[in-house]
C-alpha cells in the first residue's frame, strides 16, 4: 500500500509541474540520443518545439528539474507520433531505468533539457 500511495504522490506531483509550467515552453530546449539499433548508429536531436526523425515525431511539453534524495535529475515530458501510435512520458537524464518508452528500432535517452528564464 505504501507504495501505491508514493507512486501516486509522484504522478500527482509530476501532474502539477505539466499545468504549472506548460505556458512557459517556448523557452525550453532539449536534447535526445538516438540509437538506432538495426543499423548501429546514433543520432543527436536538438529541439524547442517539435522535431521528426525519420517516421516519429518529437514534441516538447515541458522541462523540468526534480530534485531527489543525493542529486538534480533533469527531466522532460515528450510527446512521440510514430504512425498511429502516440506515446507521452517522462525522460530522466540520470536515472534512465525510469523512461518506459520502448521501440524495436530505436532507443531514446535524454541528454540536456535546458530551462531558460
Amino acid at each position: 500500500m505504501p507504495f501505491l500511495l508514493k507512486k501516486l504522490l509522484i504522478i500527482l506531483f509530476l501532474n502539477s509541474l505539466i499545468t504549472f509550467n506548460s505556458y512557459s515552453n517556448e523557452n525550453n530546449r532539449v536534447s535526445l540520443l538516438i540509437l538506432d539499433k538495426s543499423a548501429s548508429t546514433k543520432y543527436i536531436l536538438n529541439f524547442n518545439d517539435r522535431i521528426s526523425f525519420r517516421d516519429i515525431t518529437f514534441e516538447l511539453v515541458t522541462c523540468e528539474e526534480s530534485i531527489f534524495d543525493k542529486y538534480i535529475d533533469k527531466i522532460a515530458l515528450i510527446k512521440i507520433h510514430q504512425k498511429d501510435d502516440v506515446f507521452i512520458g517522462w525522460f530522466f537524464k540520470y536515472t534512465n531505468e525510469l523512461n518506459l518508452y520502448s521501440n524495436k528500432i530505436y532507443e531514446i535517452t535524454l541528454k540536456e533539457c535546458t530551462i531558460d528564464n
